[in-house]
This record gives structure tokens, C-alpha cells and sequence, in this order.
């Protein structure tokens, strides 16, 4: 029977499932919908699962599937019984997918998409987790961080010329609404969700990448609040005079270039050793290199390359 690898990394905006095969070739991949407990419902959170699930299993039917990632019971687990066989479930969290994907084993991992967290490994194993529990609490320097700032700024952009910003104009379009007057609507009338907000972060990095000062502003106080958050991980776990990795994950880190330069200009000033690593692969493709390895298949270099290779056709976005 042939066997496949699938991990699952799921989150507050998205869940994301990556079918490999045993040579490391990306074969499937699903996307489906949030699974945050305190903010989707569990037929929400169910669905999400299921769908991304099943559609990376679209191709394959009576297989051994071996998984690595967060497997809930009922119709998520279904959607991996249902024409397959389970033969494995290696529970993995994000920390331990960002590590796979990135082929470390120690280090930093500054994670912003959504939310936001910092988590630190030492050489000898030693781990310390700051953050993740969600908007109000921190989620510092993350995608929702930065869409409160565009908010903000947006509706101060005719306050002074200093604060003049093309958000005024940028954000009302994505929300599809008439300036600003319908933002206000939008937010204190109609509402607005945690992921709405964080959608917001790609406009202040469109804006702030054609020149808007304030968009730029934005960025670098958000990279400047969540360093603050590593710093403190660096210092508690003696990694200042460490080569240490810093791994980037989430659609901010990957996907704003002054965050993520501001970001390492911080880090650098108490870690000088730092060395940015952009992972090689998402964290879906990472888990299912986790289940890879639990199936008996070591991670030589042209495995890693085939799944490099493939995932870059197979991912969504």
C-alpha cells in the first residue's frame, strides 16, 4: 500500500493541509477556513478542517496516511477515514512545524500573521513561548496590530499635513466603502472582525512600499513592539552571543519587507550572530515533513528540494 505524509497548520484566518508522497513531492494541497476557538463556532472550525483535508486528498483514495499537525475527532478526523487509512497521528503545534520548515532545530521563531507570538529554542533544548493569546492581551506587531494603526491613521489623516496618509483613501477601498465616513459605519455600526482588521496589513505594505510615510510609520512601530517581545526571549534564554537563527513565519514576516528589515535591525542590536532564515517551505509542508520522518523517511537534501520544488505549484498563494 502506498503511504503519504499530511500536515495540517491551522490558524485564526486559515487552515492549510499538504499531502506528501514518500519521495517528498508536494501532491495535494487544501486550504479551508479559520479554526480559532474563541472566535469561529465548531461547525465553523469543523468545516475548515475538513474541507482543507479532504481537498488535499482529493487525489489519493485507499492509502496509509500517516499525519502530523492538529488531527481533531469527529468530521475532521473523518475526512482522513473516509476513503484512506489512518496509520499514524503525530500531534504538532506551530512552534514545531516553523522549526521543520525551516530544517532548524533551534533558534527564534517570530511569528505575525493574524496574531502574533515569539518563540525561542536553545542548543540544549530549553524552550520559552511569549505571547499568542490573542488581540487584547498582545498579538503584538501582527497583521491585526498593524490594521489597528491603519485605522487610526486613516482617521487622523486630516488632522495635520504630518499626518497626511494615502491610508485615508486605501483603507475605505478595501472595505469597499464611500471615505471615511463609511469606515466609520463599517466599524461601529455594521462591525468589523479580528480578520478584517488584519486584512489591513497588506494594504499599509502596499501603501507604504509606494512611498506613504505614515503606512511605513505603521510597519516599523508594529516590527518595533513585537521585537520588543523577542528581545525579552533572547535575554532570558543567554541567545545574544549565539549564530542565532530567526525564523521568520506568518503573512507579515513573509510578506512585508521594511517589517521584517526592522524586525532584524532590532534583533541584531542584542544578538549581533542573528542570521534571518525565510523558511524554505510553509509550516503545512513542514508538518508533513514531520509526518515524513515519522514514516522512516530521513530528510536528505533531495527530499527537502522536492518538496521546496513542488510546494512553490502547489500553494494556493
Amino acid at each position: 500500500m502506498q503511504r503519504y505524509a499530511l500536515g495540517i497548520d491551522s490558524g485564526g484566518s486559515k487552515c492549510d493541509a499538504v499531502l506528501l508522497d514518500e519521495t517528498g513531492a508536494v501532491v495535494g494541497w487544501g486550504r479551508g477556513g479559520p479554526t480559532h476557538i474563541y472566535y469561529d463556532p465548531p461547525g465553523v472550525i469543523d468545516d475548515s478542517y475538513s474541507e482543507a483535508i479532504a481537498a488535499a486528498l482529493s487525489g489519493v483514495q485507499g492509502t496509509e496516511v500517516w499525519v502530523a499537525g492538529n488531527l481533531p475527532e469527529g468530521a475532521p478526523r473523518e475526512a482522513v477515514t473516509v476513503a484512506n487509512r489512518l496509520a499514524y497521528h503525530l500531534p504538532a503545534n506551530e512552534v514545531d512545524s516553523a522549526f521543520a520548515s525551516a530544517q532548524e532545530d533551534w533558534g527564534l521563531i517570530v511569528l505575525a500573521g493574524t496574531g502574533s507570538f515569539v518563540h525561542g529554542r536553545t542548543p540544549d533544548g530549553r524552550d520559552l513561548h511569549f505571547g499568542g493569546t490573542g488581540p487584547i492581551l498582545n498579538d503584538y506587531g501582527s497583521a491585526y496590530a498593524i490594521g489597528m494603526l491603519a485605522l487610526r491613521a486613516a482617521a487622523a489623516s486630516d488632522w495635520t499635513d504630518a499626518r497626511r496618509t494615502s491610508l485615508a483613501e486605501a483603507v475605505p477601498r478595501a472595505f469597499e466603502r464611500e471615505g471615511l465616513r463609511g469606515v466609520f459605519q463599517r466599524v461601529y455600526v455594521e462591525g468589523i472582525t479580528r480578520r478584517e482588521i488584519a486584512a489591513l496589513a497588506r494594504v499599509v505594505d502596499e501603501e507604504a512600499e509606494k512611498g506613504d510615510r505614515v503606512a511605513a510609520r505603521c510597519l516599523v512601530r508594529a516590527a518595533e513592539e513585537l521585537a520588543e517581545v523577542a528581545l525579552d526571549v533572547i535575554a532570558e534564554l543567554d541567545l545574544g552571543d549565539l549564530p542565532l537563527p530567526v525564523i521568520a513565519v506568518g503573512s507579515v514576516a513573509w510578506g512585508s519587507r521594511l517589517w521584517w528589515e526592522r524586525m532584524c535591525q532590532r534583533l541584531s542590536e542584542a544578538a549581533p550572530g542573528i542570521r534571518a532564515v525565510l523558511p524554505a517551505v510553509r509550516p503545512a509542508t513542514g508538518a508533513a515533513l514531520l509526518a515524513l520522518r515519522q514514516m522512516g523517511v530521513s530528510w536528505t537534501p533531495s527530499v527537502v528540494a522536492r518538496a521546496r520544488e513542488t510546494e512553490a505549484g502547489a500553494r494556493p498563494d
